[in-house]
């Protein structure tokens, strides 16, 4: 009886709470942001505190966050959309806002900034913007999302291993040949196993399209036909297969498992001299500042001819289309915060992502040398075309071929060819059932 009494003493106390934390928000009108800061993380907090702040800004709206791991927030966000259940505002991928935005599932963001122009309103700045973000983020002429962070990949260093291989930072790669040959130097193997490994092209952030992008090559051309069929698409993955060629492949899986056990990153632990990744490394090794002695630089380049370009990956945040105009005045009114530039140095801090309001970024990484590299390096920075037949070209479609050429079941030519033979078949349904 005391255990029934006990319990309902709980729910009464449950939903006395819950009642009121939705009294609190008085007649305002609730706005539902969904971010990658759940319960439990680092960022938890500072976001909790950046949305109250907006909250306490005014008297109109409330925006209520949720926070979602980064694994699970794709699914639910992307069944939500499907479902008409959507947020009104979250975060995406910038390099397919257009099939949202095709799907009318998107508002459309010129036009509210346009109508805060007629207004009078202060509005957003998109000059503050890279403009080839922008441009994933329009669609028909029209932003349809907003850059949210902007991420670009580098080449981390060991420099105490540089030291113990008699190499200074004068000697940093700036080509294939010399990250060869450097690598090969820091490497430190005894008998099969791996104690220390240069380099390898597949580790970390190391992605084929990023390296065909630096030859002046892609997976499609223009009309997004598929390619990958030179000479030239072919060296560049032999490259990356026979690398460390003089390394059984079970040798390497072990390093690899090894460094998976270990629960850190394989460069973090010094057990790789260099590391294509991206500034989410850079977080990842603030707790070992003054332990790890290493420095940031551009990917190195296939030769003289190479191009300097880097993959700008990166996040969109999006207003959904949910039909009911005061919670889209109040989403826009939120978005508008979110992107003002002190909030974009605040969620810098807070969540350890380079923002997409570059002169903010620019501010943000002043005096430290491998942010301002990385602030840098977004002047050349690109994304991966988005080919609506095959989406998920550079993922899952083309990852499967890759590990069996990774692991020794297909070659080279045939990992090529099989990729090129999904890409086109894919094209021919699609345009087949559209």
């Amino acid at each position: 009886m005391k255990k029934i009494a006990l319990i309902t003493l709980m729910l009464i106390t449950v939903f006395t709470l819950a009642a009121c934390n939705r009294e609190d928000i008085g007649d305002r009108i609730e706005i539902e942001f969904w971010h990658m800061s759940p319960v439990g993380s680092e960022s938890y907090s500072g976001m909790r505190r950046i949305v109250r702040e907006f909250n306490e800004s005014q008297e109109e709206y409330f925006v209520r966050g949720t926070g979602i791991n980064f694994w699970d927030y794709w699914d639910r966000v992307n069944i939500a959309i499907a479902s008409g259940n959507a947020p009104d505002v979250g975060y995406h991928t910038l390099d397919n806002v257009i099939l949202r935005a095709s799907n009318q599932a998107l508002y459309n963001i010129s036009d509210m900034i346009q109508a805060d122009i007629d207004n009078d309103v202060d509005t957003i700045d998109t000059s503050v913007f890279l403009d080839n973000q922008l441009e994933f983020a329009s669609y028909d002429g029209d932003l349809y999302a907003l850059p949210f962070s902007a991420t670009v990949r580098m080449l981390y260093y060991n420099l105490d291993l540089f030291h113990d291989a008699g190499l200074t930072e004068a000697d940093v790669p700036t080509n294939w040949d010399e990250l060869y040959t450097v690598a090969k130097q820091i490497d430190d193997v005894d008998g099969n196993t791996i104690n220390v490994l240069g380099f390898d092209p597949s580790f970390g952030e190391g992605w084929y399209h990023q390296y065909l992008w630096t030859a002046g090559l892609d997976f499609f051309d223009e009309d997004l036909n598929p390619t990958l069929n030179t000479d030239r698409h072919l060296e560049i993955l032999e490259w990356m297969y026979t690398f460390n060629e003089e390394y059984p492949r079970s040798t390497l899986d072990a390093f690899g498992e090894a460094n998976e056990m270990l629960g850190i990153n394989p460069f973090a632990a010094g057990r790789v001299g260099m590391m294509i990744a991206t500034d989410g490394l850079y977080e990842t090794l603030r707790p070992l500042e003054g332990e790890l002695n290493y420095g940031v630089a551009p990917i190195p380049l296939p030769d003289e001819d190479g191009v300097r370009v880097n993959w700008g990956s990166g996040f969109s945040i999006e207003l959904y289309d949910n039909g009911d105009a005061e919670r889209r005045d109040g989403a826009w009114a939120f978005l508008k915060y979110i992107m003002d530039y002190d909030t974009q140095l605040d969620l810098a801090d807070t969540i350890g992502w380079l923002m997409s309001n570059i002169p903010a970024m620019e501010a943000y990484a002043e005096g430290n040398e491998i942010l301002e590299a990385f602030v840098k390096e977004l002047d050349y920075a690109i994304d991966k075309v988005y080919v609506p037949y095959a989406p998920n070209w550079h993922a899952i479609d083309w990852d499967q071929f890759f590990q069996q050429g990774l692991s020794g079941e297909l070659t080279a030519e045939q990992v090529l060819q099989q990729a090129r033979n999904l890409y086109i078949e894919k094209r021919e349904n699609y345009e087949a059932a559209n």
